[in-house]
């Protein structure tokens, strides 16, 4: 066995094989081109490959970014494309590489690994589902007709799109080159999509959307990541069921997005709750914490000098005299909030409930267009 290690540049087109083989059966589409920013040249390294009998045959694929939550910055590494040739599974060779993968991300300063999917390999590493978020489903007949109109992003708009993305407060910091990258692909989460923009007057775009296009004639449109004013947004979904020829659309937002809620509630819309899709292990639960400090002090105030987080295993939380232990592989649904695992704080502890219920859940990122 050789490995687990980066791959070489010159092994690049095997890899793709490789995810194609696992993840394009049916030779219906090319990870290689629907994942250009993971299969790439530069981000070789971080391709995590196991060979036996001289050929490749286990793969995990890390791609690092940056997010923003709540003003900060935090480092996020993206597990996908894994996968092992069935002629050599059950030999541990995915667990080898996911276990290589945190040490690889522990060494690029990553604090959290969003992983896409949710199988036991995951999970006993301790990811677990969390991260709130709201799925809306609209029919027409619910929306007006305005006068805004919807475009396909086109490159000139990329600067336009990206001013749009840099003013979300919760999102994947992108670069012009990646973003341009991620729109050439014209994947959405993993399905066929493309990105529009909300105008009025052909003048400065007012909002964006990412939208998976749908396979069938009678299958939902749903908009993945949005971005921009909410109301010129929700203004323009009837346009844009008009544009794909559609009755009706699935909006996945943040369930942080308070204004999204509150126009749908006034048109009798209720969203549904949600979780990530996939799972999310913290990895560095000191280092995050460290980041996340500014904002447990601008929460708490004076309060603040009395509350203390300890990282002895099992990682303690202090507030004046009271305290709560906290298994570490449980921190995500603490801190992001989770569909699957609740957060029990005894009811005699009502001084840590209380400081807990100020500072949690915080808005995580959604896949969007950075999904891998």
């Amino acid at each position: 066995m050789e490995g687990p290690r980066g791959a070489r540049i010159e092994e690049l087109e095997e890899i793709i094989r490789l995810s194609n083989k696992i993840f394009r059966s049916n030779m219906e589409g090319d990870m290689g081109r629907e994942y250009p920013l993971l299969f790439s040249e530069k981000n070789c390294e971080n391709l995590r490959i196991i060979k036996e009998d001289n050929k490749i045959v286990s793969l995990v694929g890390i791609l690092f970014s940056d997010v923003i939550l709540i003003g900060i910055k935090i480092k996020v590494c993206m597990i996908g494309s894994v996968a092992t040739d069935p002629d050599y599974r059950g030999r541990g060779f995915a667990s080898l590489l996911m276990q290589d993968s945190i040490v690889k991300s522990l060494q690029e300063g990553v604090d959290i690994m969003l992983i896409s999917g949710g199988r036991g390999l995951y999970r006993r590493l301790g990811a677990i589902n969390a991260g709130l978020y709201k799925t809306y489903h609209i029919d027409k007949a619910k929306l007006s007709r305005g006068d805004l109109k919807v475009k396909r992003v086109n490159e000139g708009d990329i600067y336009k799109l990206l001013r749009l993305m840099e003013l979300e407060p919760v999102r994947f910091v992108r670069s012009y080159e990646e973003l341009k990258t991620i729109l050439g692909c014209s994947m959405v989460v993993n399905r066929p999509g493309e990105v529009l923009v909300v105008e009025k007057n052909n003048s400065t775009p007012l909002a964006y959307m990412a939208i998976q296009l749908p396979k069938m004639q009678n299958e939902v449109l749903r908009i993945k990541e949005i971005g921009g004013s909410r109301s010129a947004l929700l203004d323009s979904l009837y346009a844009v069921l008009e544009t794909y020829n559609r009755d009706s659309l699935i909006l996945d937002t943040l369930s942080s997005d308070t204004e999204i809620r509150y126009i749908l509630e006034k048109l009798g819309i209720k969203g549904e709750d949600r979780g990530f899709e996939g799972t999310i292990k913290i990895i560095n639960p000191k280092s995050l914490i460290k980041k996340l400090e500014s904002y447990f002090r601008r929460m708490l105030g004076e309060e603040y000098s009395d509350f203390v987080i300890e990282f002895n295993p099992p990682i303690t939380i202090r507030f004046r005299d009271e305290k709560i232990q906290i298994d570490e592989n449980d921190l995500p649904a603490l801190i992001f909030g989770s569909i699957e695992k609740k957060i029990e704080i005894p009811e005699q502890l009502t001084q840590i409930k209380r400081v807990l219920d100020i500072l949690f859940p915080i808005p995580l990122v959604d896949y969007g267009l950075n999904y891998t």
